[in-house]
């Protein structure tokens, strides 16, 4: 990661996203949170943006506030939505949800933070996936599939910018202690745990070093990789 380094991080108001905020602004990086509900989180480093990833009207508002500062370097997206279910007993509102949220958002954010970047010329879009894709769970059909999407994104958007200094990749997380985490039920992520080479619990410092890598100029030839935690093949 670059020192001074800008970044957005949509989905910044809980969880991994809340936890990434934190460490980047204690870092001295000038971070743009972003989510739907307010935040209270406060640092001089940061600022909280409201908006919704799935609304064009909130973002373009959010994102020119962004280039008032410079540049846009980093773009994590962490936002998402877990409604576990089996696919007959699922609700169509709930799978809608997912699909917005955690698919249709990472795309109109993406291409709001590629304009920007763009005129930079350097950009690092960072994703996070979710070891359901690999490991195809039971109960969780419409979100494996959205964060297989949001990898499919990932993977085509390298293609089309294959040409500018501006890469893509997502991080597929095994179990973090966040409130998606307690969503499932024991027995969910016990079967999962189970299915690890690594099944522990994964740490902010971890999840640090791999954006940090991705975010580096040493990862500058990597992009439309997934990496994933627990030891998933």
């Amino acid at each position: 990661m670059r020192p001074g380094s800008t970044i957005l991080i949509a989905g910044s108001r809980q969880g991994v996203g809340r936890a990434l905020a934190e460490h980047y602004a204690a870092s001295g990086h000038t971070v743009f949170g972003l989510s739907r509900g307010d935040s209270d989180l406060v640092h001089p480093h940061y600022q909280h943006i409201r908006a919704d990833v799935t609304d064009e009207k909130t973002l373009k508002p959010a994102f020119a506030r962004v280039a008032d500062t410079g540049p846009l370097h980093v773009l994590i997206y962490s936002a998402a939505v877990v409604r576990p279910g089996y696919a007959l007993l699922i609700g169509s509102s709930q799978a809608e949800e997912m699909l917005r949220t955690n698919l249709l958002g990472a795309f109109l954010v993406s291409r709001h933070a590629l304009r920007l970047m763009k005129r930079g010329g350097f950009g690092r879009l960072i994703y996070f996936s979710s070891i359901a894709v690999p490991l195809g769970s039971a109960g969780n059909v419409v979100y494996g599939a959205t964060k297989a999407g949001v990898e499919q994104l990932a993977y085509s958007l390298s293609r089309e910018f294959g040409r500018d200094d501006i890469t893509f990749n997502t991080i597929g997380i095994s179990t973090f202690a966040s409130p998606m985490l307690d969503v499932l039920t024991d027995k969910a992520v016990q079967e999962a745990r189970a299915a690890l080479v690594k099944p522990e619990v994964v740490q902010v410092d971890e999840l640090v070093g791999a954006i940090n890598f991705f975010a580096s100029h040493a990862a500058r030839q990597i992009t439309g990789q997934s990496l994933y935690f627990g030891g998933v093949r």
